[in-house]
């Protein structure tokens, strides 16, 4: 049988009043650490937001319901939001090649290989189609889009989306809300699809008579900030995700939702 193996653990034991190096070298490591990762929030001192103008939620003066959750996540940790209106598809280049930080509302599906995701959304969107009572007959679900013609606005790409995969449609984009109203009023088109809140703001904002118009829902899906692959960007991300939940569970987040009264307030998008 073997010996067994001597104990020395009294000379490893620290003086009275001393520290013994083991302690000390962690302690130091532990303590560099920290400092670097404070020193490198610390350095961040503004985010740079990139998005196309979404009336009441990307306003181009730097107003909106979205705009609103950025500042309130960050501008309480000392980071200020820098915003630029550009579309689509250029926020998601700038964002892609690290010349912008974040862009806004992107569904999971969409945030491309370069970008990264936080673990919390910023919002569940509703996706509806409007259409005229007259040009499409019952409504039977989803299946009722196949072989119909479809619009939306540019940079929301149903065509990639899984909830309609396999339904055949003719579908087109466009810059703005106003035309695919128009196009729709015209029978250019047989559906709108869009978010329920771009909808409803619209309707509301031009008095639209929708007596023609019948209008169902399609799906709803967590949307989120998508940001540049980088540390800064983990950083920004690790920020994001401890103060939107601090703004959900002290009730804060839900006043900015009341104040611009464009999306119910969805509890439930935050829960794990």
């Amino acid at each position: 049988m073997s010996e067994p193996l001597p104990d020395n653990r009294h000379k490893l034991q620290p003086k009275e009043g001393s520290m013994s190096i083991f302690s000390k070298t962690g302690f130091i490591l532990f303590l560099t650490l920290s400092l670097s990762a404070f020193a490198f929030g610390q350095d961040i001192k503004i985010i740079h937001v990139v998005t196309p103008s979404w009336e009441g939620f990307t306003n181009k003066d730097g107003t909106g319901l979205f705009f609103d959750i950025v500042r309130k996540v960050y501008e309480p940790v000392g980071i200020k939001m820098k915003h630029e209106i550009v579309p689509w598809e250029h926020a998601e280049t700038m964002v892609g090649s690290g010349k912008a930080d974040a862009m806004l509302s992107v569904a999971v599906q969409n945030i491309g290989k370069e970008m990264l995701a936080p673990k919390y959304p910023m919002v569940i969107e509703y996706t509806v189609a409007v259409f005229k009572k007259s040009k499409i007959g019952e409504w039977r679900g989803l299946e009722t889009l196949g072989g119909r013609q479809a619009i939306w606005i540019h940079g929301y790409d149903f065509h990639k989306n899984p909830n309609i995969r396999g339904i055949k449609l003719k579908w087109s984009e466009v810059d703005t809300h106003g035309q695919a109203w128009d196009m729709l009023k015209k029978d250019k088109t047989e559906v709108l699809m869009d978010a329920l809140a771009g909808i409803e703001y619209y309707i509301r904002k031009n008095n639209i008579d929708f007596t023609p118009f019948g209008i169902e829902p399609l799906w709803g899906e967590k949307m989120y900030m998508a940001f540049s692959k980088s540390e800064r960007s983990e950083k920004l991300i690790e920020i994001y995700d401890k103060r939107i939940m601090k703004l959900v569970n002290s009730g804060e987040l839900k006043k900015i939702f009341e104040k611009w009264d464009l999306y119910p307030f969805p509890p439930d998008a935050w829960k794990e």
